[in-house]
């Protein structure tokens, strides 16, 4: 405390700290001397120290970076034309303007995108110059083409959909390419009569969903339109309008026509009758009543081993082994496989989901599980692809695997198809452990429908056997039929 008042009088008289404490403070304290206790000596105080500016925790911490938002601008005149541009001319060292706003917010967009869906450092740095190319002399108003960026991408041999991925969350990009289901809508109804066009919102309406109508799968609408075109056609010849179609044309058209053929021909006209009523296009369906009938189908035959046997050596990737596993162990659609999710297989547990329905899963399937999520973490290590099965170009996204991933895999050309496995699983199963349309329901998850065919399929080929067998017993073994 005494050393402190000698500060306090030093600062108010003017002189050093040093002379005044020996000539005003140490000649009063004589022989004695104030005790102090530890940090009294310390230069703060309220009188002697500057005023705080921060909390007494410190300065705050610095606020996190502004994300890169969209540029703003002045208004601009629109261009009153807009000539195509060719980025195919662009030279990456001398047009480059990495100051531009626009590729400053493309790049952080890309750096946003890539984290999410795990894109690989290739594939960053083939998009960042790409943004280069078509955003350095980007402005206000100005839009990319498809048309423009397609060349220009394949020139330097970057993705095109991951660089118009990025634009199209800018807002930036101008996608004029036609739908390949326009053109083919427009090659079928050529030819048709005017009135027979409520075939066009038919279509439409299948492929792209309405009130009270779910989209269906491409597909749908290019069979329905296959069996139907030609019965189309010919009433084109004869009729303005689809109301002036009867009963009696419905039934010629199917006259002469057995088995498949005549039944996908009459539900691809019961479907588009039916549209056309519930639309107001008609007001009575021709079709109603008309009975599609029973569909036979034939015996099917338990594959060869070998077959199964050649089929397993040609599936040598991860990829193949595991697509063969799902199919000829577990019965698996390919449409099943392609939807598994990696939360699906709980391999703790010992358990995979399929189509909702949870399956045991064995020792071998547990060896190819792992395998495959060894090498799917090894191959693609950033991948955000939720799905089980991926490949080189879903790896970068978040969807499954297209449609035709199957027909390439190594499995193609085989006696063996995906197809004939899951029918011989199935088979096996019916067999191993008798034709129980109950039990192969709750093993596969089979439609009632599809559970008895299989049973029936398998009591056909026990009878057979035990016919070579022993004849006699031929009617013990057929049992009750099921109703």
């Amino acid at each position: 405390m005494c050393w402190n008042q000698a500060r306090t009088e030093a600062k108010a008289s003017g002189e050093s700290r040093e002379k005044a404490i020996a000539s005003n403070f140490l000649d009063r304290i004589g022989a004695f001397h104030q005790l102090f206790f530890a940090g009294m000596l310390i230069t703060s105080g309220a009188k002697t120290t500057p005023q705080r500016r921060h909390h007494r925790r410190g300065a705050p911490r610095k606020p996190p970076p502004t994300p890169a938002q969209r540029p703003q601008g002045r208004w601009i005149q629109p261009k009153l034309f807009d000539p195509p541009r060719d980025f195919t001319r662009f030279n990456e060292d001398t047009d480059a303007d990495p100051t531009n706003p626009w590729l400053i917010w493309g790049i952080y967009l890309a750096h946003q995108i890539g984290e999410a869906h795990g894109w690989r450092r290739g594939t960053q740095y083939g998009v960042r110059r790409g943004l280069t190319v078509v955003l350095s002399g980007h402005d206000i108003g100005d839009v990319i083409r498809y048309s423009e960026l397609f060349p220009a991408m394949r020139a330097r041999d970057i993705s095109v959909e991951r660089v118009a991925e990025v634009l199209t969350e800018m807002g930036l990009l101008r996608d004029g390419r036609i739908p390949s289901f326009e053109n083919w809508l427009k090659r079928k109804l050529d030819g048709l009569a005017d009135g027979i066009h409520p075939t066009e919102a038919w279509l439409r309406t299948m492929r792209e969903g309405g009130p009270r109508t779910r989209p269906r799968d491409p597909a749908t609408a290019w069979t329905h339109m296959g069996y139907a075109r030609p019965t189309l056609l010919a009433w084109s010849q004869c009729y303005d309008h689809l109301r002036e179609v009867t009963r009696d044309d419905v039934l010629a058209a199917l006259e002469g026509l057995t088995g498949s053929r005549r039944s996908n021909l009459l539900i691809s006209l019961r479907s588009l009758f039916a549209f056309a009523k519930k639309t107001g296009k008609i007001f009575r369906n021709p079709t109603r009543g008309i009975r599609v009938g029973q569909h036979h189908y034939g015996l099917a035959q338990r594959l060869d081993q070998a077959a199964v046997h050649q089929a397993a050596e040609a599936a040598t990737t991860p990829a193949a082994r595991l697509v063969l596993m799902l199919d000829a162990v577990h019965a698996a659609r390919t449409g099943a496989i392609r939807e598994l999710l990696l939360d699906d297989v709980d391999l703790g547990n010992r358990q995979l989901t399929i189509a909702g329905r949870a399956r045991p899963i064995d020792e071998f399937s547990h060896q190819i599980l792992l395998e495959w999520l060894d090498y799917r973490r090894t191959r693609w290590p950033s991948t955000a692809n939720p799905h089980l099965l991926i490949n080189q170009m879903s790896a970068h996204g978040t969807g499954p695997v297209s449609t035709i991933y199957f027909a390439k895999t190594q499995l193609r050309g085989q006696a063996a198809t995906l197809e004939r496995l899951r029918v011989d699983r199935q088979l096996e199963e019916a067999l191993t452990h008798g034709p129980d349309p109950l039990h192969l329901a709750a093993v596969f998850g089979l439609d009632p429908k599809t559970a008895i065919r299989y049973a029936e399929n398998a009591r056909a080929l026990l009878v057979t056997l035990v016919e070579e067998q022993d004849p006699a017993s031929r009617d013990e073994l057929k049992g009750p039929q099921p109703t």
